[in-house]
């Protein structure tokens, strides 16, 4: 095994930054969804994904802490814990980004039917990939020995992620470009789809660094990568809603800080000039004839009752 390069406190940091940050991010998302009342199954996904984080969370904590002050068998039970609750995390938030194309999908299409049929296996294989964990750690069982026992999962575990891995990333790539070249979606849909298909890119290669680390490196090498791999899962599984939010916010801001003709309201500027002669506040007014909207400088003299208009010929019109 390699010298690890990744130290005890380093582990410790993106156990707790990575986490806290996927955590606020799903928050969002399902407040969100709330909200609008539309939670769905893709939203119940993504809530158990952030729920298994946080005992992961929890467990490599006391994994990482003074050993001395645990029994052998609690330190055992914590490294399952961190074993098991990596698969949970990474294929619950699967399940949620698969179902987040389902509903979108047409009702009653044979895609839909088939999406349905795809996320069984995904449980299948997730509950393979659980049970392969204690067949080939049960069989050796000297790691437990160690005062910080970890399992050295070797080849086998090694060839299962990185196959099953390639299965659910490549299925979770090819519905959305399904979807976008051969249905008629919405734009908003298809912006959330391409979300999903570019970003389920980015879970392909986590995946496939982590069953390097699995294969070649392990210690804590491994568990800094398992961290991060889940964190982007996570983080991924979300991204679709956090779009779509994030996207309504600026429509709303531009809808509020902007004319129906892209010139800026609202906002009224007031100054008092030298000799008296004072500047009411900006007004946008419409000319009549043109029917342009112009922005137009109200002036008045203190020491006159007439008002006299001027052009602004310095108005900035936004886009």
């Amino acid at each position: 095994m390699a010298t690890p390069s990744v130290t005890v406190h380093d582990v410790k940091v993106i156990g707790l930054a990575g986490p806290i940050f996927a955590a606020v991010v799903t928050l969002i998302r399902l407040f969100e969804r709330i909200r609008l009342k539309r939670f769905g199954f893709d939203d119940s996904w993504a809530a158990f994904s952030m729920s298994i984080l946080v005992v992961f969370v929890a467990a490599l904590f006391v994994h990482l802490g003074d050993p001395t002050h645990l029994s052998h068998s609690t330190r055992v039970a914590m490294y399952y814990f961190l074993a098991q609750g990596f698969y949970g995390i990474v294929w619950t938030a699967r399940m949620s980004i698969l179902f987040s194309v389902v509903r979108i999908t047409p009702e009653g299409s044979r895609l839909k039917k088939i999406l349905y049929v795809l996320s069984m296996t995904f449980l299948v294989v997730w509950c393979v990939l659980f049970a392969q964990v204690f067949w080939v750690c049960e069989t050796e069982p000297s790691w437990k020995d160690s005062l910080a026992p970890q399992c050295a999962l070797g080849r086998n575990v090694a060839i299962a992620q990185l196959i099953s891995d390639i299965y659910a990333d490549s299925i979770l790539i090819a519905v959305p470009l399904r979807l976008l070249w051969n249905l008629e979606v919405s734009r908003s849909q298809r912006n959330r789809l391409f979300v999903v298909f570019t970003a389920s890119i980015g879970t392909t290669i986590a995946s496939l660094v982590h069953a390097y680390y699995v294969l070649r490196v392990g210690g804590l090498d491994e568990v800094f990568v398992a961290i991060i791999e889940q964190c982007v899962s996570l983080l991924v599984c979300n991204l679709a809603v956090i779009v779509g939010l994030t996207s309504r916010l600026v429509e709303s801001v531009k809808r509020h800080c902007f004319g129906s003709k892209g010139i800026l309201v609202g906002h009224r500027l007031a100054k008092t000039t030298i000799g008296g002669t004072s500047t009411r506040p900006i007004d946008f007014r419409t000319d009549t004839e043109t029917g342009t909207q112009l922005n137009v400088l109200k002036v008045v003299d203190v020491h006159s009752d007439a008002d006299s208009y001027h052009r602004n010929d310095d108005t900035k019109v936004y886009p």
